[in-house]
């Protein structure tokens, strides 16, 4: 108990750290104000602790123990509960004020209160207030057994222990029996869910005291009851699906309720056919596929990886289905093409002599056109990769697309009265075939897999 509030009132101080003592006692938050107070001394230690800082902690010790001496001087006997917290907030108080290097200074308190005497008095309120509750129902011992066994961990108060223990017996005894008589009813009712969390609650509150009656029985039939209930709702949810079913789609949600008959049963063992139908209607449900072509072999086959498409490896005739994807590359050279300009640009000229409007003479730089040549080399290449996807069958698909890439590399040459702020350069790379059908086939990937999403869907409502 002294390590659980100790450890309380360190966290306290963490999360509060930037607040002043005087700043919580205005709130009347009191112990929180102590606390911030003597973690303060504590941190500037024994040498800083000066008269002025000794006066303000016998001022806020002596404030708060008058406002919890108060409050239990005008709290009725009867008001266990309002007590019990006041006397637990000197005992916080009392354990933060004791074995520190300023106890003296509250001397005051620490001689007036005395740690054990405290946790008896506290023990004895819940000692008395246990015995207020003279209910005979489950609850009310549930109560009465909680109130002793907080007051004995804070103290070995008269018999309290043994309160406790007859408190805690008794309320077993009624809650198990409350418990297995609800279970009964609802059982009656045909509520087996309710009826087997009943029956389990009255053995689980029994159970440190054996077994009560038949209730584990009980609980495991009712569950029992229950499964069967959930999977014959499924099952014939499933009978009246497939009584009108004709698409392989329908065929999959008939498989889908018989699973889940099967399922809510397991734990049982196995419900009817459950199980046979749902593997039969699955089946039924399939679309299968022939893929004939060894191009993207692997990337179609992962992105069609469905779990109601399966793939027909030798024997077309066996597939519902027969996809093909083609691809053609076609590479133009393009050669080179040359452009010529005349370009004329300023250059500086001379300096001239003028008079501006006061009469000052000054030098200004004059300029003329200079003409030269720019002959622009282009060299470039192009190529189209074209994708045909089909499929034929249970289901039909024609469509194609084309992805073209080219590169270009222009060479700048100059020539004629070129100004010597310019010089050839060139701009671009000439890409090889190789690196253009590689581009190409990195977007033919995307372009596929959303040509084949749109094929899944449409499969997804044969």
């Amino acid at each position: 108990m002294r390590i659980a509030i100790t450890i309380f009132f360190l966290f306290l101080l963490s999360a509060c750290h930037a607040r002043t003592a005087d700043q919580a006692y205005k709130e009347g938050k009191y112990l929180e104000s102590i606390s911030l107070l003597t973690a303060s001394i504590d941190e500037k230690g024994q040498a800083k602790f000066d008269k002025g800082r000794a006066e303000k902690l016998r001022t806020i010790v002596s404030n708060v123990m008058a406002h919890y001496e108060a409050d239990l001087a005008h709290t009725a006997n009867t008001d266990y509960q309002h007590r019990i917290n006041a006397y637990q907030s000197l005992l916080k108080m009392k354990m933060m004020l004791s074995d520190r290097f300023y106890s003296q200074t509250v001397s005051f308190f620490n001689d007036k209160y005395d740690i054990k005497k405290l946790e008896e008095t506290i023990a004895k309120q819940y000692y008395d207030y246990g015995n207020s509750i003279t209910g005979t129902d489950s609850e009310s011992y549930r109560k009465r057994a909680d109130l002793y066994q907080k007051g004995f961990e804070q103290y070995n108060y008269k018999n309290i222990e043994n309160l406790y223990k007859n408190a805690k017996t008794k309320y077993m005894q009624l809650a198990a029996k409350d418990y297995y008589n609800q279970g009964k009813m609802l059982e009656q009712q045909g509520n087996y869910k309710a009826a087997a969390e009943a029956f389990n609650n009255a053995s689980e509150v029994y159970q440190p005291l054996g077994k009560y009656k038949d209730s584990g029985k009980l609980a495991v039939d009712n569950d029992r009851k229950h499964c069967a209930q959930e999977a014959e709702k499924y099952y014939q949810q499933a009978q009246q699906l497939a009584n009108t079913a004709t698409h392989r789609y329908e065929f999959r949600e008939v498989a889908k309720y018989y699973a889940w008959a099967a399922s809510a049963y397991r734990q049982y063992g196995a419900y009817r056919d459950a199980t046979f139908q749902s593997d039969k209607y699955t089946n039924k449900g399939i679309v299968r596929i022939y893929y004939n072509s060894t191009e993207l072999r692997s990337y179609v086959r992962d992105i069609l990886r469905k779990d109601f498409i399966q793939f027909v490896i030798y024997n077309p005739s066996e597939a519902d289905v027969i996809m093909r994807i083609k691809s053609n590359v076609e590479f133009s050279d393009l050669g080179q093409s040359v452009n010529n300009q005349t370009k004329t640009e300023k250059v500086f000229d001379k300096f001239i002599e003028m008079v501006d409007d006061n009469g000052n003479k000054n030098q200004v730089k004059t300029y003329k056109d200079q003409q030269y040549n720019l002959q622009t080399v282009t060299h470039s290449n192009k190529l189209t990769l074209t994708t045909e996807i089909e499929a034929h069958g249970a289901y039909s698909y024609s469509r194609s697309f084309n992805i073209e890439q080219t590169s270009a590399k222009y060479d700048y040459i100059y020539s004629g009265n070129v100004p010597s702020n310019l010089h050839n350069y060139s701009e671009g790379t000439l890409q090889s075939r190789e690196r253009l059908l590689e581009l190409a086939q990195k977007q033919q990937l995307n372009e596929v897999k959303l040509r084949l999403e749109d094929i899944i869907r449409d499969l997804s409502y044969l």
